[in-house]
């Protein structure tokens, strides 16, 4: 399975689009393949020394524009543990975690 798993990733950095045009401002999430082939269970962020009951910003809302254009920012307790993103309970998490391209 890894092995498959390594084709692929080889076979779209090789092919992908390496267009002269570059992109202005913050990097975005680097999405793996490996989120659409395991299983993945939800679970509550883990506190930390500082913070009891912490919170981040789910991937998939912050991938997507409001009516101006700026990214939507809501912030969740739940997380994958097994990817480590914050991803809000429904239909974030499930949608991150089964659909291809995230548009």
């Amino acid at each position: 399975m890894d092995y498959r798993l390594q084709l692929v990733d080889e076979i779209i950095t090789k092919y992908s689009g390496n267009g002269s045009a570059k992109k202005k401002g913050r990097p975005g999430y680097p999405l793996s393949i490996k989120r659409l082939t395991e299983r993945h269970f939800p679970s509550h962020i883990p506190p930390t020394e500082k913070k009891r009951e912490p919170t981040r910003r789910c991937i998939v809302c912050y991938m997507e524009r409001d009516s101006k254009g700026k990214n939507i920012r809501k912030e969740t307790r739940i997380w994958c543990r097994w990817c480590e993103k914050a991803l809000c309970a429904a239909p974030c998490f499930e949608r991150y975690n089964t659909v291809g391209i995230l548009q």
